[in-house]
């Protein structure tokens, strides 16, 4: 079974959102704090613990694929996600580096943490084949709008791609979804324009989209929603 995701960590939900780094640490800090040292020395021991852990978690024929394991923390700045993550990086033998997130600082982290926010074995392993195994698992599609579309695939259109800029193409899909999106969000057309980029429109008006036009001088409507270009090729 799948571990049940509470809150996604920001490694996933603000990768593209939000600036985020890795904590590090202020050489002279120690000197300003006598406790710096103290506490640096609490946080190797944390990490160290959940490194430990995770390895107790992860089964032995997993394990022989992991060349190394690496612990930090990463502040996030978007304030819909949790300050601080704990970030797990799994180095593989002969395939690339892995990581997950655990949305906490590194001291709060637990075994039950651990187990709710890890791949399970089997992503675990197939990582280690050098598959490109998404975690967390991207949501399931669900059902589109039961809505009558105006155009089909095949049909020759014109897509606004700016405030009065318009470019022809030809519908490529219709109830088109991009990798990640929720589950339920659709957007009507995935149209390929005639310079072969592929955009999707979101919504189906004329003020997004509309039938090609042989001769148009028009510069559009007001509305200024434009569609959008994949963000997957």
């Amino acid at each position: 079974p799948l571990p049940s995701l509470r809150q996604p960590s920001c490694l996933v939900s603000c990768a593209l959102r939000a600036p985020a780094v890795v904590k590090k640490m202020n050489p002279f800090k120690r000197f300003m704090d006598p406790e710096a040292g103290k506490k640096k020395d609490a946080k190797k021991q944390f990490m160290q613990k959940v490194k430990q852990d995770f390895t107790d978690l992860v089964p032995p024929e997993v394990m022989a694929l992991i060349e190394d394991l690496t612990v930090s923390e990463m502040v996030c700045g978007d304030p819909e996600c949790a300050p601080v993550d704990t970030i797990i990086r799994i180095i593989y033998k002969d395939a690339p580096v892995q990581m997950f997130g655990i949305p906490k600082e590194v001291d709060d982290v637990t075994v039950d943490d651990i187990q709710d926010f890890m791949p399970t074995a089997d992503v675990l392993e197939a990582w280690g084949r050098g598959e490109n195994v998404p975690w967390p698992p991207l949501p399931e599609a669900g059902e589109p709008p039961d809505v009558e579309l105006r155009f089909n695939v095949g049909d020759r259109v014109e897509c606004r791609v700016g405030p009065t800029t318009w470019a022809a193409g030809t519908i490529a899909a219709q109830w088109y979804r991009e990798p990640g999106w929720e589950t339920g969000q659709f957007a009507p057309y995935q149209i390929e324009l005639d310079n072969g980029k592929k955009i999707f429109a979101p919504r189906d008006e004329d003020v997004v989209i509309r039938a090609e036009m042989v001769n148009d001088s028009e510069a559009g409507p007001a509305d200024e929603t434009v569609a959008t270009e994949n963000a997957a090729p």
